[in-house]
């Protein structure tokens, strides 16, 4: 009978042993092994691990996954003396189980922890910015994206040392303005639009501008290549006249001069005109001889 007891003893020892020796870890774990109360070693990687039974060594299990941390909504002062609303998150992990459970030992503690650190960042990143680099409409001109990636990398080093923490990033979920401020904040946003309308109307007016200037030159040299062009023709075309008339009125003179004396009578003759010339006058000699005989 005491054998028996004995055996059952021993393997319910066995078992305890075995159970509380073997443990299993979690791909989204991380698992501290402490030896009477200090930290002797961690593991990170996902799978069956050992160590002495309880309550030589005891466990403790961490979440490694990335955590994300909502921080309340609180009013920060500018470079210029005017006070801005944030609302700001946090994404960490832990970095160093160690510093981790010695520092904070939990999660709660550990975000009280990042809030106060965090929101100290905030303030001192926000106080050395004026308010028109985080508020504008020019994009590359915001100090926004290069302000909080200070905040992160500050924030960073000193959680890491101070509380075993990585911290992935800091990034704004709102910007706003207190009550008292929104009406100035409105008219310099107004005026800045305005700004920018009056300089687009100035740049199109100034295309517009350079438009019609090249048009009317493309315009005044089409006109100069065309009338040089119609002069040309007609030039040419009133010296091959010239040419034909010379060459006929050389081939048929008598011609040519009749032609003349009507031309003349044209001038000088009409309905009101009054002459007294001689009957042999030159000019009359077409009226008043017949013509002689033309050759057939």
């Amino acid at each position: 009978m005491k054998r028996i007891v004995w055996f059952s003893l021993l393997l319910v020892v066995g078992l305890y042993l075995a159970a509380t020796s073997v443990i299993a870890v979690k791909e989204t774990e991380i698992v501290v092994i402490s030896q009477f109360g200090r930290p002797v070693s961690v593991i990170s990687e996902a799978g069956p691990a050992f160590k002495l039974p309880k309550p030589i060594q005891t466990t403790k299990r961490l979440d490694k996954r990335l955590n994300m941390f909502q921080m309340p909504a609180s009013e920060y002062g500018t470079l210029d003396q005017r006070n801005l609303v944030l609302d700001v998150f946090v994404l960490w992990k832990i970095a160093d189980p160690r510093t981790f459970l010695a520092s904070v030992r939990n999660s709660e503690i550990a975000e009280q922890r990042l809030e106060t650190l965090t929101h100290a960042e905030v303030g001192a990143a926000i106080g050395a910015v004026p308010l028109n680099e985080i508020f504008t409409v020019e994009q590359q001109s915001s100090q926004v994206e290069q302000t909080f990636a200070q905040v992160t990398q500050s924030a960073n080093t000193l959680a890491l040392q101070e509380l075993g923490i990585e911290v992935v990033s800091v990034r704004p979920k709102r910007l706003g303005f207190p009550k008292q401020n929104l009406l100035a904040i409105y008219k310099r946003m107004e005026s800045e639009w305005d700004k920018l309308a009056r300089q687009y109307r100035a740049e199109g007016q100034e295309a517009a501008a350079k438009i019609r200037a090249e048009t009317a030159l493309e315009v005044s040299n089409l006109k100069a290549v065309a009338y040089r062009d119609a002069q040309t023709v007609i030039g040419n075309s009133e010296a091959e006249a010239a040419s034909l008339y010379a060459k006929s009125f050389e081939e048929h003179q008598e011609y040519y001069k009749f032609t003349r004396e009507l031309e003349a009578y044209k001038k000088i003759l009409n309905n009101d005109t009054q002459l007294i010339l001689s009957s042999d006058t030159p000019i009359f000699r077409a009226l008043l001889q017949p013509p002689e005989d033309v050759k057939q």
